[in-house]
């Protein structure tokens, strides 16, 4: 059996907010939710074929995908021996959302929560107490977290700290109508995307990919005028069904790659508050 660390399942395209130059696109109108069953039948091959230590709701922004309690209910029956499962979220939906984060606590998940701007501070707060308010539980801080674990255990409910900056988008810039991307050295951009951290996976419609550029590839192209030398690149890299022979997939999964070039090559960062401004969500 496979092993990796984070695999992070990206349920939603969508996010609610639209913060200057987002690493996953959400600065623009970026579409499409998925639904767990659609996708059920490749999970379930890839449960029996890789050992995942952290698994991941991942977006978009989550709580914009009305199907998410199926997602948490289902991952979690196929990976129920990770040491963790979480759902990664700006947190300015839960307050509308108090049952769904209820079922995902009861379901095993903690809610991991990166605060965009202090100004939203204080409504996650309130929404985590109205979510905590019939569970006893203690809340640490913790570096530069702070965690609201049940009383007894360290099991944590939510991990609650401020992202207060990215590292620059793949998109450079426009020409011609069409979106720019960089050109870097991939083994540098590969070391600025991994950030010092342990490899994240993505996984998207049931294939798996070495990156969220990579998964969210083909949606890119579809919606957006990307220049052609970044639409070739990326259609030259093949996500991995669980149907393929993936020796050669392992091998290089944590490798520098081509597709990498398209990333920026230095850990030049960017200030995401004042807040991001709110999206309408009209579009699905």
């Amino acid at each position: 059996m496979y092993q990796i660390f984070d695999g992070a399942f990206n349920i939603t395209n969508v996010c609610n907010l639209t913060c200057n130059g987002c690493e996953s696109f959400n600065n623009y109108l970026f579409r499409n939710h998925f639904r767990f069953d659609d996708y059920k039948h490749k999970y379930e091959k890839w449960s029996k074929l890789v050992k995942i230590n952290v698994v991941t709701i991942h977006g978009g922004e989550p709580f914009t995908n009305p199907d998410i309690v199926n997602w948490a209910a289902g991952l979690k029956q196929l990976w129920p021996n990770a040491n963790q499962h979480y759902v990664s979220t700006n947190g300015t939906l839960m307050k509308n959302k108090i049952d769904i984060c209820k079922k995902l606590i009861d379901l095993g998940w903690y809610i991991d929560i990166s605060i965009h701007d202090t100004d939203l501070q204080k409504d996650i707060e309130n929404s985590i107490k109205e979510v905590l308010n019939e569970k006893p539980h203690k809340v640490v801080n913790f570096e530069d977290e702070t965690r609201y674990v049940a009383h007894n255990s360290n099991r944590p409910y939510f991990i609650l700290y401020q992202t207060t900056d990215f590292i620059s988008s793949a998109k450079k810039g426009v020409k011609n109508n069409k979106w720019q991307f960089h050109r870097s050295n991939s083994t540098l951009a590969h070391k600025v995307c991994l950030g010092g951290e342990p490899p994240c996976t993505h996984f998207n419609k049931g294939k798996m990919y070495q990156c969220h550029l990579t998964s969210v590839s083909e949606d890119l192209i579809k919606q957006f005028p990307l220049e052609e030398y970044a639409v070739d690149l990326l259609e030259q890299y093949k996500g991995a069904d669980p149907d393929d022979d993936l020796t050669e997939f392992f091998e290089t999964l944590h490798k520098p790659m081509p597709q990498c070039e398209l990333c920026p090559q230095s850990y030049k960062t960017h200030n995401i508050a004042p807040l991001s401004t709110k999206k309408d969500l009209q579009w699905t």
